[in-house]
């Protein structure tokens, strides 16, 4: 089968417990099944540490051992060892120095037995995946054997186990490349690991997370991220209106406006948490820069537009045979691509409008250096100051109609605004379809009744 991913790592690390807990799964009498994938287990320690290694299983039963996973689960719940060691690895919450969780050894020692049974297969450890206090020791041990992927969630304590020593400079750069760690943006938890949910190693991927507000555990879960693949679902989280990084500039620019959207309608004296949040979208691009980094390379606007443009032919197409919710939300979907589809046309229109007046204020700069440059040149019987008299009126100040190019500029901003508009009123038509199918379903629900 094709190399596991970041999704399949994600869909284990729910299983671990439950799948150690059933002795039929680990002793080989049937296959683990997860998300329409079968996996064959062939090791498992379920102690402090509570880890599996699983190889993928085809559809006519053959075991794919090159594509074995080590999958290591994060601190058990109450107050005993593998808590403890959690909270050394913290250096007690951050009041002394941590270190690289106590489980590294058992997780080294869980690797070099899989390795073992793994040899009569001719199979190899092709990922490691860690949550929570297993993290930093499952990057620790995948960097040491150098396991081709990596990927973690959440990790605990990361910044102590670094500054502790416990990583080469080596296997730092080995995880550069080789690891992808998914932490929220609020270190719901992990804020009290001593390093504030810093994660100094591998490619760390961040989602907007509740900032701890009612479940301060809340995000500090594998389940929590939205994956596809090997990468973050965006346009989930587009639609979600919810942050994370690798977001192009457009994309961060709708979220934006769902939030500011949002500022304006949910905003409440008697509510505190709602008194600061902006109704400028503007002020979210700044917070986003800030929190997540550079906005991604995404698809030009001609692109996209061209995308937009094919969105909503099919949506067209879909709508004439589609009914009931289908047909409802079809008709959100087809009214937010209108809307998209008239803010890129404007802001293109703007800037070609823009570019044409610059292209063309150049073109006349040219123009009137190499008339000067060229009177110069052929009035040698003139003085310099007869030839600057001769050529004072071709200046930009003379032969650039300056007023007209406000004019231009000043209407082209006008076409925009009223194109962001009628936009706006798109997407408040899509939220007002949305609305009303709801009521209608809630009031259908309580007619059943």
């Amino acid at each position: 089968m094709a190399t596991l991913t970041d999704q399949n790592m994600q869909s284990l690390q729910s299983k671990i417990k439950k799948t150690l807990d059933d002795k039929s799964i680990i002793n080989g009498d049937k296959p683990l099944k997860i998300d329409g994938v079968k996996y064959q287990v062939v090791n498992s320690v379920n102690d402090t540490t509570q880890a599996l290694a699983v190889a993928p299983v085809y559809s006519d039963g053959q075991v794919d051992y090159s594509q074995t996973a080590i999958v290591v689960a994060g601190t058990q719940p109450g107050l005993n060892e593998s808590t403890k060691n959690a909270v050394e690895a913290s250096g007690v919450f951050g009041l002394t120095d941590g270190q690289l969780t106590a489980q590294t050894e058992t997780i080294d020692q869980f690797y070099q037995e899989t390795v073992k049974k793994l040899e009569v297969h001719k199979g190899t450890v092709s990922n490691m995946s860690g949550f929570s206090q297993s993290g930093p020791g499952v990057a620790k041990v995948g960097a040491k054997y150098q396991v081709p992927k990596i990927t973690n969630f959440t990790d605990w304590a990361a910044a102590q186990a670094v500054k502790s020593g416990a990583f080469s400079n080596s296997e730092l750069a080995y995880l550069k490349d080789h690891a992808t760690v998914y932490s929220d943006s609020g270190k719901d938890l992990t804020y009290l690991d001593g390093g504030k949910g810093e994660i100094p190693y591998g490619k760390v991927v961040v989602v907007e997370g509740t900032q701890g507000l009612n479940d301060p555990i809340g995000d500090h879960d594998p389940k929590f991220f939205h994956i596809k693949g090997d990468k973050l679902d965006i346009d989930y989280y587009v639609k979600k209106g919810q942050f994370v990084s690798g977001m192009t500039k457009e994309q961060v620019i709708k979220v934006a406006r769902k939030k500011a959207k949002e500022a304006a309608k949910n905003w409440d004296i008697k509510d505190p948490s709602t008194w600061f949040n902006s109704t400028d979208y503007r002020f979210y691009l700044l917070r986003y820069v800030m929190t997540y980094g550079d906005f991604a390379v995404g698809p030009s606007q001609t692109e996209l537009l061209s995308s937009y443009k094919k969105t909503v032919k099919e949506l067209r197409s879909q709508l004439k045979t589609a009914t009931g919710s289908k047909r409802i939300s079809l008709r959100e979907e087809l009214l937010r691509a209108v809307a998209e589809k008239a803010r890129l046309q404007a802001e293109l229109k703007v800037q070609e409008i823009k570019d044409e007046i610059a292209q063309a204020k150049e073109a006349l700069q040219a123009d009137i250096t190499a008339t000067h440059q060229a009177m110069y040149q052929i009035a040698e019987e003139l003085t310099d100051s007869e030839v600057a008299e001769l050529l004072s009126p071709y200046t930009m100040e003379n032969l650039w109609d300056s007023q007209a190019e406000a004019q231009n500029l000043a209407e082209a901003d006008a076409y925009q605004n009223r194109m962001m508009a009628f936009a706006d009123k798109l997407e408040a038509a899509a939220d007002n379809l949305i609305a009303t199918d709801q009521e209608g379903a809630a009031l259908f629900s309580t007619n059943k009744k």
